[in-house]
């Protein structure tokens, strides 16, 4: 039976059985007294806690011999590590191990992560930043969206353990001293940068400051526009209801405040993303955050749902408000067409005559379609194009179109400059082309 003692190891609190305990204190004091850096051994501290909980050492389980045998292993001979020549010649022949990802905050713009995909695929990090902007772009703003979920699920790059993980080098004493005496030099170099980087540096955080706000503005216009939309709703909604082809009951009401609250949460990570640039901080805990993400992938699947079982009820509606009107005429040669331009088609048939395809019930009376001199004159100077609903309507107009029915449609669409015609069935086609 082996004596325990309870020892913290990396601010990790770990039970160890005496032996282990001895061996861990000899082999910290080897190190210590090689290195003579409490920084460097605080580190070495922290990756010895990593190596024990990624071993399956947790706190119902006691460190043993072998286990201290392992993180020497891990480690390294303290002996090896006298002088700064010697750290070089050792670390240069270390071979380089699997990469970890992490967000590099040492040289981030916003969150690092750019800097940290750059660090585990071994580019330059101006490519990694680029491909982020096109990605916005191509994708409508949801690589913002990409770059939120990465900044949460990536652990940032915080100690030299970490900074040596995600280069792809052994964590060992040997290395962990290097990065830390690195550290300084680094901070040197760094103030050391001309008035021109600093000018240039400065304008770039200002600039994303910037961008933050404008984030912040648009999202907060959009929230704000949702809340008018609803409370429009709740207030008028039979009147807007009664005009629409959409809603038209339970569940495209349903459907319209769930398409609502996936907008304001979308809305509400931008905003957060904003406040992000703006501090360089995402401003709220990562189980938030991904309940916000949560609720709006949860909207997405149900609203799909909806949608796709309401279609066919909403598209019955639509075209059961679809009427066609026929005027027949006299035989004409020419078109002409007054007022704002409208869908005009051609079918070729055995006599004259136009056909009015309309939403709704608009008043006809206004489109004038008149044959003077062989002429066809079309005139929609006075008729009212916007639906005159009540409320808002949906769709916003009466999207008025011709069917023009000519043994010549051919030759009156070519003469017209609209379109081309099928061909007609029969001997009733004429090409004079």
């Amino acid at each position: 039976m082996n004596e325990i003692t309870k020892i913290h190891l990396g601010r990790q609190a770990f039970t160890v059985s005496i032996d282990a305990h001895v061996e861990l204190k000899n082999y910290l004091e080897a190190i210590n007294k090689e290195v003579n850096d409490k920084e460097v051994l605080q580190e070495i501290e922290l990756r010895m806690a990593e190596l024990l909980i990624e071993r399956g050492v947790t706190n119902n389980k006691v460190v043993l011999s072998s286990d201290i045998k392992y993180l020497k292993k891990q480690l390294g001979n303290p002996i090896d590590f006298k002088t700064d020549e010697e750290i070089e010649d050792t670390s240069s022949k270390k071979q380089y191990e699997p990469k970890r990802l992490f967000r590099d905050t040492n040289n981030a713009i916003i969150a690092g992560v750019a800097s940290g995909l750059a660090q585990y695929f071994g580019i330059d990090a101006v490519i990694i930043r680029i491909l982020f902007i096109l990605l916005v772009l191509v994708t409508f703003g949801w690589g913002i969206l990409l770059y939120i979920i990465l900044w949460l699920l990536v652990p940032e790059a915080k100690t030299p353990s970490d900074r040596l993980q995600m280069a792809g080098k052994p964590v060992n004493v040997g290395s962990l001293k290097e990065i830390v005496e690195k550290v300084d030099i680094n901070g040197a170099a760094h103030r050391a940068h001309s008035s021109v980087a600093d000018f240039i540096n400065s304008l770039f955080r200002f600039l994303i400051k910037l961008l933050g706000i404008v984030l912040i503005a648009f999202g907060l216009s959009v929230v704000f526009g949702l809340i008018a939309a609803e409370t429009y709703l709740l207030v008028d909604g039979k009147t807007w209801a009664q005009d629409n082809i959409f809603p038209i009951g339970f569940r495209e009401h349903l459907l319209l405040d769930i398409a609502m609250v996936v907008v304001a949460l979308i809305a509400a990570l931008i905003i957060l993303f904003g406040i992000a640039m703006f501090r360089r901080k995402w401003p709220i805990k990562t189980w938030a955050t991904g309940t916000l993400v949560g609720l709006g992938l949860i909207g997405l699947a149900v609203g799909g749902a909806l949608a796709g079982n309401i279609y066919p009820n909403v598209r019955d509606r639509y075209n059961a408000n679809v009427h066609t009107t026929v005027r027949s005429l006299q035989p004409f040669n020419y078109l002409n067409i007054n007022g704002p331009w409208t869908n005009v088609n051609f079918i070729t048939a055995n006599n004259y005559s136009i056909s009015l395809t309309y939403y709704s019930h608009p008043n006809l009376s206004k489109v004038k379609t008149v044959v003077q001199n062989k002429t066809l004159t079309i005139n929609t100077d006075q008729f009212d194009w916007k639906r005159n609903c009540q409320s808002i309507c949906i769709p916003d107009n009466y999207n008025l179109s011709f069917t023009i029915y000519a043994p010549d449609a051919y030759e009156l669409a070519n003469q017209s400059g609209i379109g081309v015609p099928p061909l007609p069935p029969g001997p009733v086609y004429k090409n004079t082309l």
